[in-house]
C-alpha cells in the first residue's frame, strides 16, 4: 500500500454501533489484541490490559455495576423515568448483541512512582493516553481486518464497580470499552472540521 492509499484508508475508518450476528473467529480477536500491543506507550511501560467479554453473565455483571451510576447522569440531564428506561435498555442491549466486547484497562501498578505528587499525576496520565493509542490502534487493527468496532467510554465513570462486578485486580482501572464485529449497514459518514480550524501554528 502507497503513502496515499494508507492515508485514504485512515480516513475510511468509521464507529460501527450495529452489527452482524456472526461470531468473529478467535484468531483474529487474538491479531487485533496483538496489534494493539504495538502502540506508543510512555516508558515503553505498555500498562494497558484487556478484559474480553466473552459471555452473557460477564457483560451483565458489568452492566449491572454501571446502570446506578448511567441512570443518575440521566436524571441530571432532566430525562423523565421513562426515557432514562428506554436509553438504558438500548445502551444494554447494544453491548450485549456485539459478537465482540473488550474493555480497556489502565493498571495503575505498571506506571513509573515518585515521591512527587505533580510528578505521579503526570505519570497516571501518560498511562491514560498510552491505554487510548492501544485502544486506537485496536480499532485500527479490527478495520484491517475488515471489522467494525466502537469505542464505549461508559465504563470509565463507574471503573472501581466495574472491577469489582468482573473480578479483577484493584489496580485495574476500566477506560472504554470497545465492541466489534461485522457491521451492519455502511456506517454514518460524520463531518469533521478542517484541519485550519483545529490547528495553530506559533
Amino acid at each position: 500500500m502507497k503513502p496515499p492509499d494508507l492515508l485514504a484508508w485512515l480516513r475510511s475508518r468509521r464507529s460501527a454501533r450495529r452489527f452482524l450476528p456472526r461470531p468473529v473467529p478467535a484468531e483474529a480477536v487474538d491479531r487485533i489484541l496483538e496489534a494493539a500491543t504495538y502502540a506508543p506507550n510512555a516508558h515503553n511501560r505498555q500498562p494497558w490490559r484487556f478484559v474480553q467479554l466473552a459471555g452473557a453473565e460477564s457483560r451483565q455483571a458489568m452492566l449491572a455495576a454501571m446502570q446506578p451510576g448511567f441512570e443518575a447522569a440521566l436524571a441530571a440531564e432532566g430525562l423523565d423515568a421513562e426515557r432514562i428506561a428506554a436509553q438504558v435498555e438500548r445502551s444494554q442491549g447494544r453491548v450485549l448483541a456485539a459478537p465482540e466486547a473488550i474493555l480497556l484497562c489502565l493498571d495503575v501498578d505498571a506506571l513509573n512512582q515518585y515521591q512527587d505528587a505533580e510528578r505521579n499525576h503526570g505519570e497516571y496520565l501518560m498511562g491514560v493516553q498510552s491505554v487510548a493509542l492501544a485502544g486506537g490502534q485496536l480499532l485500527l487493527a479490527a478495520h484491517a481486518g475488515g471489522l467494525g468496532g466502537v469505542w464505549v467510554c461508559a465504563p470509565l465513570f463507574a471503573a472501581k464497580a466495574v472491577s469489582a462486578a468482573l473480578g479483577l485486580p484493584d489496580s485495574w482501572q476500566a477506560q472504554g470499552l470497545i465492541l466489534l464485529g461485522y457491521a451492519a449497514g455502511e456506517p454514518k459518514v460524520r463531518e469533521r472540521r478542517d484541519v485550519s480550524e483545529v490547528t495553530r501554528r506559533v
